[in-house]
């Protein structure tokens, strides 16, 4: 098993796709309603990732 900080290319992706998805949230809370599909995308890009790699996206 890898050590938990060294982090994976599925660990970036999903990091990535919430930090997106945050930021577009904030946006969306902002009033740009441009950005819900954008949102939507980046909550399911990190689920679809967390249900392909749920051993190495645990953080056991």
């Amino acid at each position: 098993m890898a050590h938990p900080l060294i982090r994976t290319p599925a660990r970036q992706d999903h990091a990535r796709c919430l930090r997106l998805a945050a930021w577009y949230r904030r946006q969306l809370s902002a009033g740009d309603a441009s950005m819900r599909d954008r949102h939507a995308w980046a909550i399911g890009q990190a689920r679809k990732l967390r249900n392909r790699f749920p051993h190495r996206l645990s953080g056991k």
